[in-house]
């Protein structure tokens, strides 16, 4: 059976989706020819059929997924998973109508499935159904879904034009547990009311704003379908950003003996160990990738890179130095080796070149630049250079609004200055923040203290 007529209703007479697998990787296309031997051998598993599409949706066969998940559907119409899982395909590839017929009907087999609700919710809201989105959001939210269904309920009411209850829903979640997303609607919401100055501190507070997730942890299932070396790779990179070191490693070490000098396993392997804090391993591997891909600039790069990592926490810093210098050398667009020498250098009191240094890291565009600023702030205050200092930590919190410790540390070099109705301004500020209590504190009394001196001493406890 062919692609063609992929949307047509399935049943059990249907023959399995074939695809082209003559270029695939040798371990998909075996995977594959192996679950549609299965899947002929058993025509009405819908179990079969399922992990079918499974395969194909895992190693870039997006419409015979499609097609067999609703095979799998019509075979086993008792299980949530075909119905879910065909839904969250339609929705990437944007036929939300599709997507919403989709996980209505697993909705209908699993009603306590709460991403289910919440993607019911969004595709809604997507396609202009505020009533439909508003019962999805409330079931989600009976259910427990927190932050996700409390955004998708006040967007319906900012839409609605009912800013007051959009806040009144955003404020019953705590500032500090809030996702900056929520920050950002309520900033929309107060000035909706004009309460200018509290929108203001909103959206500092969600400047940084990322897209608002949520865990839906039947995905997983569907991981074990990832097939073929590339595959896995990317697999095991994704893992470690996620924190899931031990899982990542599960999977490189299956590779190891087979492509023992390849450059994205050894880099993930050396990246796992490091993780893992087993020092001596990860500097075999990464060592390895050096003396193998020494004239590979692009690969090099990350082996020198993870090398300075590892002697920084060898505490080897000339060593750290070099290897980090050899990472700029052959990916001059990085910022991170510049990051790591600058922290170096500052540590060892190079403040010049260690500035410096983070100065080259924030022209190369990396993220959460704030933090590099304040660092260099900290750096030039500890020296006692306050104006200098001072413009540091108020680019930082031009930067991010909402990183109350660089407002602080702004007070307090404004003190140094006797700029002192600056630096309440900027204690003000701290406060409404919220985040650092204690720290707003001790930098009042440390002004007050300074106000109040008649002589010219500086004012204790610098930046």
């Amino acid at each position: 059976m062919t692609l063609a007529g992929c949307d047509r209703p399935a049943t059990d007479r249907d023959a399995p989706i074939s695809v082209a697998l003559e270029d695939a990787d040798p371990d998909i296309a075996g995977g594959i020819s192996d679950l549609i031997a299965a899947v002929r051998a058993a025509p009405q598993s819908g179990e079969l059929r399922g992990r079918l599409a499974m395969a194909y949706e895992m190693n870039g066969f997006p419409e015979a997924a499609l097609t067999t998940y609703a095979q799998a559907a019509a075979l086993d119409p008792e299980e949530f998973a075909w119905p879910y899982f065909r839904a969250l395909l339609l929705g990437r590839s944007g036929d939300l109508p599709a997507a919403l017929t989709s996980v209505e009907q697993a909705i209908t087999i699993d009603q306590d499935y709460v991403p289910a609700w919440l993607w019911q919710g969004k595709w809604s809201m997507d396609t202009g159904d505020e009533g439909a989105a508003e019962i999805a959001y409330r079931r989600a939210q009976d259910l427990g879904a927190g932050s996700p269904a409390i955004a998708g309920l006040a967007q319906i009411r900012l839409r609605q034009g009912r800013p007051s209850q959009a806040v009144a829903l955003l404020e019953s979640v705590s500032p500090e547990r809030s996702h900056p997303q929520l920050h950002r609607m309520l900033g929309e919401a107060y000035r909706s009311l004009g309460r200018d100055e509290d929108a203001r501190i909103a959206f500092a507070r969600g400047k940084l704003a990322s897209p608002l997730e949520w865990f839906d942890p039947r995905q997983f299932r569907k991981t074990e379908y990832v097939w073929g070396f590339k595959n896995q790779m990317a697999h095991a990179g994704d893992l470690l950003l996620a924190g899931m070191t031990k899982e990542a490693l599960a999977i490189l070490d299956v590779w190891e003996d087979r492509y023992p000098d390849d450059p994205a396993l050894l880099t993930n392997l050396g990246r796992a160990y490091l993780n893992l804090d087993d020092l001596d391993r990860a500097y075999e591997i990464l060592l390895r990738g050096v003396s193998v891909h020494s004239s590979a600039h692009s690969v090099g790069y990350h082996f020198h890179f993870h090398l300075g990592r590892l002697y920084v926490r060898r505490r080897d810093d000339e060593k750290a130095l070099f290897h980090l210098d050899k990472a700029a050398e052959l990916n001059p667009a990085q910022p991170y080796p510049h990051e790591e020498r600058g922290k170096i250098l500052l540590r060892q009191g190079r403040t010049d070149d260690g500035i410096e240094a983070l100065d080259v890291a924030v022209q190369k565009g990396i993220p959460n630049v704030e933090n590099l600023l304040n660092a260099a702030g900290i750096a030039e205050a500890a020296r006692g250079r306050w104006p200098d200092a001072i413009e540091r930590f108020r680019q930082a919190t031009a930067a991010n609004p909402a990183f109350t410790e660089a407002y602080l540390h702004l007070a307090r070099s404004l003190g140094q200055t006797r700029r002192f109705d600056e630096a309440r301004e900027a204690l003000d500020w701290a406060a409404r923040l919220g985040t650092h209590p204690g720290g707003v504190a001790s930098a009042r009394r440390i002004l007050a203290g300074g106000e109040s001196s008649e002589d010219d001493d500086p004012l204790p406890g610098g930046a």
